[in-house]
């Protein structure tokens, strides 16, 4: 289930630093929050402990969200990351790595 108050105010977020329109900030929105449910659910399937990381980055003509699973030992030593993809947040479209 998707949590429609989360999702709202990073489409808000989004539309104020990309200052892109409100219907491409709701797409992006949308996207990020179907991306980290498919992290949880990677994670949610690792026998190792998993935390679900989610990074903004912005340089020049780009702005993007990137999503991944970063997979820990049970003395928390990184074990490896899996990556999901990133959100696009000028078109909000989904690029899955």
């Amino acid at each position: 289930m998707y949590n429609r108050h989360e999702i709202m105010t990073n489409a808000w977020n989004i539309r104020r630093t990309a200052g892109v329109s409100m219907s491409v900030a709701l797409k992006a929105a949308w996207a990020l929050a179907k991306a980290i449910n498919k992290a949880e659910e990677v994670a949610a399937s690792s026998s190792w402990n998993a935390k679900v990381r989610v990074n903004d980055w912005a340089k020049g003509k780009y702005n993007r969200t990137y999503v991944e699973v970063a997979i820990y030992t049970n003395a928390w030593n990184r074990k490896g990351t899996e990556k999901i993809g990133y959100v696009d947040n000028l078109t909000g479209t989904f690029v899955a790595a």
